[in-house]
């Protein structure tokens, strides 16, 4: 049995592009579509009910209008507070981001772990939850970050390389005084900079996230519910062109809210190799 639906990311923003890049070279017989939920960006400063209506009203139009066959959510702070209405909701199979700190306190040489995201995800009770359960011999450090986080989403193709390396600078020394020598990114949107992050830390503070965990899951979802699809050419899609990679006919993205669209969406797309739909 095979199923041709497309998988569906949905994230506050950009921050779950990173996941969908792997999942496209994983997965290459899928096709996807990315959802930025524009309408309600930033998630970090709004209550929790809040998020949780809105993400569950946003996925009740996706899967309206996309009929997908599965849903990831590609964002810890609606993983964390909206993953279980989801499921409640909707007769869907969902796959949800959830921050590595199980990893990072197997892999800390020091027992001090530090958590970089942003401040409705460190306020939750799931995050503490985590670290009772697979952190207890850890000292873990919360590090909020949602500076850092609003400039990958609205201002990454703007500002210079300068600009850029000051913001990643500033909670990168947020890392080094905690004295952590494995920190979680817990923010999608911060993978986008982990490339900074590696320059600026010492060699010796591991950046632990959970892209991998999350696309094996997905497989492992799409097989065990016997979805995976039949080849759809999507292979064959991903030509190289003078070491670029052309624009992938089954992996769109979409934007809420309405017009006008902001043009660093387009160039994240163009990043990323992902046809540019604009609003839902």
């Amino acid at each position: 049995m095979s199923n041709n639906k497309p998988i569906v990311f949905f994230d506050s923003g950009v921050g779950g592009l990173p996941y969908l890049k792997l999942a496209l070279e994983k997965l290459p017989r899928e096709s996807f579509i990315y959802v930025a939920d524009r309408r309600n960006y930033p998630y970090g400063h709004k209550s929790a009910e809040h998020i949780r209506q809105e993400v569950v009203r946003a996925i009740a139009d996706i899967t309206k209008r996309f009929d997908p066959k599965l849903i990831t959510i590609a964002c810890n702070t609606a993983s964390v507070v909206a993953l279980d209405a989801l499921r409640k909701r909707f007769d869907l199979p969902f796959v949800g981001v959830v921050p590595a700190i199980k990893p990072a306190a197997a892999l800390t040489r020091n027992r001090r772990v530090g958590v970089l995201a942003t401040q409705q995800t460190l306020a939750n009770e799931y995050i503490a939850d985590l670290i009772r359960k697979f952190a207890g011999g850890c000292e873990v450090v919360l590090i909020p970050a949602s500076k850092l986080r609003d400039l990958i989403e609205e201002r990454f193709f703007s500002v210079t390389e300068a600009e850029k390396r000051a913001v990643v600078l500033e909670a990168a020394r947020k890392v080094q005084s905690s004295r952590v020598d494995a920190v979680v990114l817990a923010c999608t949107h911060f993978l986008h900079v982990e490339g900074l992050f590696r320059e600026i830390l010492d060699s010796t503070t591991l950046l632990v996230d959970s892209r991998q965990g999350v696309v094996s899951q997905l497989a492992r979802v799409l097989k065990n519910r016997n979805l995976e699809a039949r080849n759809n050419g999507a292979e064959n899609n991903r030509m190289k062109n003078n070491g670029a990679e052309k624009k992938r006919p089954d992996a769109r993205f979409f934007l809420t809210a309405s017009s006008p669209l902001e043009e660093h969406y387009r160039k994240y797309c163009t990043h990323f190799g992902l046809e540019f739909c604009g609003v839902l």
